[in-house]
């Protein structure tokens, strides 16, 4: 794996760094509230004039502090947004879905060279790639299309392209029939789709997934992994009734108490995932019996669901809800979790976190 590196930042001082980190978090915060307010109020030209200054300023504090390779991104990005001001690029939700997660990508980048002083060319060389092609695309209908192909790529090797040696044995292999796979590729799409709406980072159900499958293995019997992955992507689709509850608490504590069953019930309209839809269903339950939306007790719910709980609350405790916080330790979230045994979750499911949780901390430490 090539690496590419930027010493002329590298050798800037911490102070000015932690600013041009903290600058970015804020302008790609704009950027997803912008594209947001397009999806739920509707297109107009100030926003993507909005949305192209704050590219521009993102992309100019980067060029500042010497981030070059990250820079002729940012740039191609400023292109395309450029060309929906001049309106020869039409605005299309797959391009709004792309702009926000190749900025979400570049601020990876950004932080490897940051925390290690490289970064990984695959990942920067598709983004460039793949905005160029987008750009350079003469047939303007095709444009969206050519969004997908890219952001299917981030979704299958951004989390693979870390270290070889030791994360690669924490990557669990879960294969798919044809008709699975192309259901998975919709959830994963929905998942993305829902994560920003609701302010969440979009490799959320990534790391979602990648421990529930980690727990999977660790469990004395497991469940299945495609029925698993199904949950993972789908259990919170329910919650898209909160965005139309605006300020009213009343109506958003009811929709998330109902959320469960409406995931569910999204989920169940696709054939072939009744494993996957009885997980959804009865992920808030707890081991106690003091869960919703039905108050299940012990045995009667799923293993699953208590997978997809324990993963959820971790990452949810550890990353916070915009995926770039980090601002509790990975002990302090095991505790946590292991405070609910005999209460949130049962025993044994507790052990078997613990095993995935030993591995992965395992594999940090290298």
């Amino acid at each position: 794996m090539s690496h590419f590196a930027c010493k002329a930042f590298s050798a800037l001082e911490k102070e000015l760094k932690d600013d041009l980190l903290e600058c970015f978090v804020e302008a790609q915060q704009e950027i997803e509230s912008i594209i947001n307010s397009i999806e739920s109020e509707g297109f107009s030209f100030d926003k993507l004039d909005q949305l192209f200054r704050s590219l521009h300023s993102m992309k100019g504090n980067c060029s500042v502090c010497f981030l070059d390779p990250l820079v002729g991104v940012l740039h191609k990005l400023e292109e395309i947004v450029d060309g929906m001001r001049g309106g020869y690029i039409q605005y299309h939700p797959h391009l709004g879905d792309l702009i926000n997660v190749v900025i979400e990508q570049v601020y990876i980048l950004l932080k490897q060279i940051y925390h290690s002083h490289v970064a990984e060319n695959t990942l920067r060389d598709a983004l460039q790639l793949g905005l160029d092609e987008i750009y350079a695309e003469e047939d303007d209908a095709k444009r969206p299309d050519l969004a997908v192909v890219l952001l299917n790529k981030c979704n299958q090797e951004i989390e693979e392209e870390k270290d070889d040696t030791d994360s690669t044995s924490l990557l669990v292999k879960v294969e798919f029939t044809e008709q699975q796979q192309n259901d998975i590729d919709l959830f994963i799409g929905f998942s993305q789709k829902l994560n920003r709406l609701l302010g969440y980072s979009s490799e959320r159900s990534e790391r979602i997934l990648k421990l529930c499958q980690l727990i999977n293995v660790e469990c004395s019997k497991s469940v299945d992994p495609a029925q698993l992955s199904a949950a993972a992507y789908m259990h919170n689709m329910g919650m898209a009734l909160i965005l139309n509850c605006k300020d009213n608490e009343s109506l958003k504590l009811k929709a998330e108490q109902n959320h469960p069953m409406v995931g569910a019930k999204l989920l169940s309209k696709h054939g072939g995932w009744e494993d996957a839809v009885a997980m959804v269903q009865a992920h808030k339950e707890r081991f106690d019996g003091t869960g919703f939306p039905e108050g299940l007790v012990g045995s009667l719910i799923p293993q699953g669901a208590f997978i997809l709980s324990m993963a959820v609350m971790f990452i949810d405790i550890v990353w916070g809800k915009s995926g770039s916080e980090y601002n509790k330790s990975a002990m302090r979230a095991v505790q946590m979790v292991n405070f609910e045994s005999g209460k949130g979750f049962p025993p044994h499911m507790i052990e078997s976190f613990n095993a995935a949780m030993r591995k992965v901390l395992v594999a940090k430490s290298k």
